[in-house]
Parts: structure tokens; C-alpha cells; sequence
């Protein structure tokens, strides 16, 4: 009995493992530039949920399409909760001493909302300003004039201001309006197209230019330094997502309350469950108390419990 014990449990550990790896459909890609890719995440035709496509380039670097460029993908999460971490580059504006624009760099500006799945995380990132004399602040949701950017209107928006008496105010670690200042964001923010004001330019050559940023909590610390910051300068960012409506000003997503009146849902494995979205409308499916995997394929959600022989 004891040998037969030895030779089971073996068996019975590869079986547990190998269900443990059931995050992609079968014959697609499991990952890219050591970024593992579940589904509904994907890479090529039939291996994604409409919304979820990841583009591999070059088979070393995962990125995200948005409607202003591509975003370079860190991780993709399931469970515990549905999150993308990825890098965004910096804006910026310089100026010169009279307060006119000389260069400008909006890159860090990204509209996450061609398929309505991503919002920037307000529990898990914070808007950063550096500079001296400025006013920056991010918008999302355009509701009118969105072809005019002096007169467009906003749902959300969210910004501070920072000053400077001199090259010396500004001190490292400090974030509280000097030379730096920092907020947090609202929930439902899809994009983060980002607005720069300024004054009174003279005698701040020292800091000739302002840069904006949102960031991943705890990943940025300022330094005095940085009021000349590198401008390829990226940093992480975490969002979040759900199965949602495609059309990017709606609010009508189907609700967990809607999908069991006969709706189809996406939470198709045994043992799964769904859970409304805790930033915007749509929903997210969850292994129940018990089990762990992907709660998005057939049979994805496998009992965590230990094995008692």
C-alpha cells in the first residue's frame, strides 16, 4: 500500500499542476518577452476577447494597443483582481523666460478607450507635477466641442499646482507644492489627456520645464534633480479592466444583476462567479471561495485545497 501511495502521488501532483496552468485557450501563445498572457487576454486571431489583444513585437515585448500609440505591457492579472500593470512615458512643456512654449511632449497622453475595457486605477496611482509656477491637470471623457481642444468639455478632471522662490526650494522627498506636488485621481478615468498652464516664467531658468505624469503608488519618489528630468523618462502604471459595453460613452454594460435574468456571461468555468466592476460599468468573473485559475475558460477554476490521501 505504501508503495502504491508513493506512485500515486506523484501522479496526482503533475495532474493538479498541469490544471493549474490552464490560464490561455488551447494553440495560443502563453506568453511574450517572459510576460505570461491569460486569457481573455491574447496574442492572434481567436486567442482574445474582443478588447483584450496583446501584440507581441519583435516575440520579446508585449504591448497593448491605444488609440494614441502602443503601451508596453509589465504584467496581466486575473485573480486576485483584474489588472494591467504597463509603462507610460512622461509629458512635458518647456519654456523660456518669457513664458512661451519652446518644446512639448504629449506622449504620455493615452486613450485606453478604443474598446472600452481599461480604466487607470484611482485606488493604485497618483498624479505628479514638477516644475515651477505651473498648473497641470488630466481629463477624461470628452462630452462636447471634442474637436476643439480650447473649448472641449470634460466629465473628469483632476490636477495641482506647484511653485518655486528659487533653485534651492525644491528639496528631495518633499511632494507638497514645491517644485513638486501630487494628487490623487477619480475612478473611471480612461484616458489621461493632460493640460499645462503656467506664469510668470521670469528668473526660472533654473527650471525650464514642467512634466506630468500618473504613476503607480510607490513607484516615484521626487528629487530636486528631476526639474530637469530625463525626457524618454517611462514609469509603471496600473489599470484596471472589465468586460464592458464597446461603446466608450456608455454606461449601460451589462451588470452581474443582468446577466443572471438570461444574459451569456463570460465567467464560464465551474466554480466561477461574477463580480461587478469597482471602477465604471461591466463586470469581472472570480473562482469562488475555494478555487483559483481562470474563471475564463472551461474548467480554469481548480480547488485550491490540499490534497488529503
Amino acid at each position: 500500500m505504501g508503495r502504491s501511495l508513493a506512485f500515486l502521488l506523484p501522479a496526482l501532483l503533475l495532474a493538479a499542476t498541469v490544471e493549474s496552468l490552464l490560464t490561455v485557450r488551447p494553440d495560443c501563445q502563453e506568453s511574450c518577452g517572459g510576460v505570461d498572457i491569460p486569457y481573455p487576454f491574447g496574442i492572434g486571431a481567436g486567442c482574445f476577447r474582443p478588447g483584450f489583444e496583446i501584440t507581441c513585437l519583435n516575440n520579446t515585448m508585449p504591448v497593448l494597443p491605444a488609440s494614441t500609440g502602443v503601451v508596453r505591457v509589465l504584467t496581466l492579472l486575473v485573480m486576485p483582481r483584474p489588472e494591467a500593470r504597463v509603462m507610460l512615458p512622461v509629458s512635458w512643456t518647456c519654456y523660456n523666460s518669457a513664458g512661451n512654449t519652446t518644446a512639448v511632449s504629449l506622449d504620455g497622453r493615452v486613450n485606453f478607450n478604443k474598446d472600452n475595457v481599461y480604466r487607470i486605477s484611482n485606488t493604485h496611482n497618483q498624479l505628479f507635477v514638477l516644475g515651477c509656477n505651473t498648473f497641470v491637470y488630466t481629463m477624461s471623457w470628452c462630452t462636447a466641442h471634442c474637436n476643439d481642444p480650447l473649448s472641449a468639455m470634460y466629465t473628469l478632471y483632476s490636477g495641482c499646482t506647484t511653485y518655486c522662490n528659487d533653485s534651492r526650494s525644491a528639496q528631495d522627498g518633499a511632494c507638497a507644492g514645491v517644485g513638486c506636488c501630487h494628487v490623487d485621481i477619480p475612478p473611471g478615468i480612461g484616458d489621461n489627456l493632460m493640460k499645462f498652464d503656467t506664469w510668470s516664467r521670469v528668473g526660472k531658468e533654473f527650471s525650464p520645464c514642467d512634466y506630468a505624469f500618473i504613476v503607480e503608488k510607490g513607484s516615484y519618489t521626487f528629487r530636486a534633480a528631476d526639474l530637469h528630468m530625463e525626457k524618454h523618462t517611462r514609469l509603471p502604471l496600473r489599470l484596471d479592466w472589465a468586460i464592458r459595453d464597446s461603446n466608450v460613452n456608455s454606461t449601460a454594460s451589462l451588470s452581474c444583476a443582468q446577466l443572471s435574468q438570461g444574459n451569456s456571461t463570460s465567467c464560464v468555468s465551474d466554480h466561477s462567479e461574477c463580480v461587478d466592476s469597482t471602477n465604471g460599468p461591466g463586470y469581472v468573473c472570480n473562482c469562488t471561495k475555494g478555487y483559483e485559475g481562470n474563471p475564463y475558460l472551461p474548467h480554469g477554476c481548480t480547488s485550491k485545497l490540499p490534497l488529503h490521501l
